[in-house]
This record gives C-alpha cells, structure tokens and sequence, in this order.
C-alpha cells in the first residue's frame, strides 16, 4: 500500500496526467454543450473517505474511493472504438502503476447518448 502526501485529486491527476490524448477535468466538467468532447476523463476523489489507520486515537492515514470516469459520446459497441481504446489506457496505466481498481462499465445512456465506464481506485493519504 503506497500512502501519498498530498490531497487524493492531486494523486488521481497524477496518476492520468499523462494520457494526453484524453482530455481530464477534475471534480466537473467544464466545456459548454457544443465544446464537449468526444471521449474524456472526469476525475472524483472522495467519493467515500474514512479513517484507514489510528495512532494514539488520532487518525494517521485516510483513504478514499476515488473515481476515473471516462465519458464517451456514443454506444461504442466495438472494442476498437474510442471510448474501449482509452479504457484500455486507463488500465494498462493503472496496471503500470501497481494500482487495484475497481471497474464499472455504467453502460450506454439513450438521453445524453453517451457510454460511460468508472473506474475505482483507493487512495491512502496524510
């Protein structure tokens, strides 16, 4: 277990920072409806954070469930499109990294016509 010193979003940037072909935004996505694109990273740290080891009756390490979003336009039924090319990314980065994860595939979403997979990962922090 890698414990990090420094805020769980900050990790998790630095943990896709170098996936440059996909755009990444932290906590929300920022782009009006005609600028969004058409695959990208939405980054959520704290999703559930809770004590991870006591000292002395303080807390010395946090975790928190944080996720990688990736957000698609489109149903992407092939695993050579692009939204299936960059979960691969994702994964082979956080494979890389020796970092677990947790994988959702939320599936398509007939209303905003986009495909969206999370991935969860823990983060340990002071």
């Amino acid at each position: 277990m890698q414990i990090y010193n420094k805020e769980p979003i900050l990790v998790l940037w630095d943990i896709v920072k170098t996936l440059t072909t996909i755009p990444i935004y932290k906590e929300v996505m920022t782009e009006d409806e005609n600028s969004i694109p058409n695959s990208y990273i939405l980054l959520r740290s704290g999703v559930l954070d809770n004590d991870k080891t006591f000292g002395d009756g303080k807390t010395l390490v946090r975790k928190s469930e944080c996720d990688i979003i990736l957000i698609s336009k489109g149903s992407h039924p092939n695993t050579t499109d692009l939204h299936n090319v960059n979960i691969g990314l994702i994964k082979s980065r956080l494979k890389a990294l020796d970092i677990p994860y947790k994988l959702v595939n939320v599936g398509f979403n007939s209303s905003t016509n986009t495909t969206t997979t999370t991935l969860t990962v823990e983060i340990c922090y002071v």
